[in-house]
Parts: structure tokens; sequence; C-alpha cells
């Protein structure tokens, strides 16, 4: 299921990441669930061209994300600015 960034997110700017690729401005993200092994997607500009970013949330991270998710406060920015244990760019 695709979930955009709110309003508020882009205006702040808390739908860019810096990557050591370069920033990466996400549009929306994908995801189903919100599990320790979830793979978030991630479809944005990354140095100007049009990317998609899969990741997994790291164990330090993810407790939190899940007890936004469970009070429903969720939103895309706290997953997609949370520590990464990994990523694969996807042109």
């Amino acid at each position: 299921m695709k979930h955009l960034f709110s309003s508020g997110e882009v205006m702040l700017k808390k739908n860019s990441r810096e990557l050591p690729e370069g920033i990466l401005v996400g549009k929306f993200l994908e995801y189903e669930k919100v599990e320790p092994d979830t793979k978030f997607y991630c479809t944005g500009l990354l140095n100007n061209k049009e990317v998609k970013v899969s990741f997994v949330l790291s164990e330090n991270d993810f407790d939190g994300i899940k007890t936004r998710k469970n009070f429903g406060i969720l939103m895309q920015s706290d997953i997609f600015l949370a520590e990464w244990a990994s990523y694969k760019i996807h042109d």
C-alpha cells in the first residue's frame, strides 16, 4: 500500500534523507505491515533521478516505530528518518 508524506512533512523537508549517493527526496513509502523484517520502499528523487529505494529498519529504532503505529500516530517521516539496517537503490 502507498503511504504519502503529509504536506507538513514535505514543507519541513522530513521527506529528505542524505545518503552517501546523494540526497533522497521521497514522494511516498510503500509497505503492508510494520514488523521487524518489513521491507519498506521509498519512491522519490535521488540526484534528480527517479529511483525506488528499499530498506529495513534497524532493531534500535523499530520499537519506537511499532509503538507509534500501535497508538495510531505513525507518520511516514518517522519511518523514513529512522535508522536503517540496510538499503538498496533500484533504478
